[in-house]
């Protein structure tokens, strides 16, 4: 029996032990190991069961695949793949969707119909689409500028930029020379130009 973690990973059939998302490649390759998979493989079978580990672009375990053989949606599997009690390969694909509601990070294939699951996929995460991730980075970006507007507006006569390494530095003119280090670069950047146009003064790098 395959056992699936919610943000943990699979339990392994066999007493191979726990694939767990996180995991660099070499130790997921020695857990599928006790599956009879080769020393470097993020692929095993157990049963009818074929389990595909997959990596980030950071190289960690970031998802599991499991499929049964091609052509076995008209039965049930043979090896439980369970999800909090439920087998997903042993009922249609319908009611394991109605048993087991909304699951984000949770995919079935089919994903509905009156055939069984013939696979499914569980991610560490939920997957973020790449449009929803740079709306969700353009929204933090907003966020950050609006606290930072004074700089520019009405406390633009408190600041100056500082001419440094081919950049600038936003810095306090209250004589103590503290400069104001902006971690994300768009944010650093587009508050840069900002103060630019609004006539900030430059100040020229120390030599």
């Amino acid at each position: 029996m395959f056992e699936l973690l919610t943000g943990v990973g699979v339990v392994l059939p066999g007493g191979a032990g726990v694939l767990r998302f996180g995991s660099d490649p070499v130790a997921a390759a020695a857990v599928l190991g006790a599956l009879g998979a080769g020393r470097s493989a993020l692929r095993a079978r157990w049963g009818e069961v074929v389990l595909t580990a997959h990596t980030d672009g950071e190289l960690r375990l970031c998802s599991v695949v499991l499929t049964r053989d091609e052509g076995s949606g008209d039965a049930p599997g043979g090896t439980p793949v369970v999800l909090d009690g439920i087998d997903l390969f042993g009922y249609p694909a319908a009611e394991v969707r109605a048993a087991l509601g909304p699951r984000p990070g949770l995919e079935l294939r089919p994903a509905d119909g009156p055939g069984h699951p013939t696979g499914v996929t569980l991610h560490a995460a939920p997957p973020v689409g790449r449009r929803a991730r740079a709306a969700a980075e353009e929204a933090e970006v907003a966020r950050a500028l609006a606290e930072l507007e004074p700089l520019w507006t009405t406390g633009r006569d408190h600041w100056e930029l500082l001419e440094s390494g081919g950049g600038h530095l936003p810095r306090r003119k209250d004589g103590t020379g503290s400069t104001l280090l902006i971690c994300h670069e768009t944010v650093a950047r587009r508050v840069v130009a900002a103060m630019l146009a609004a006539g900030v003064e430059v100040v020229p790098e120390p030599s």
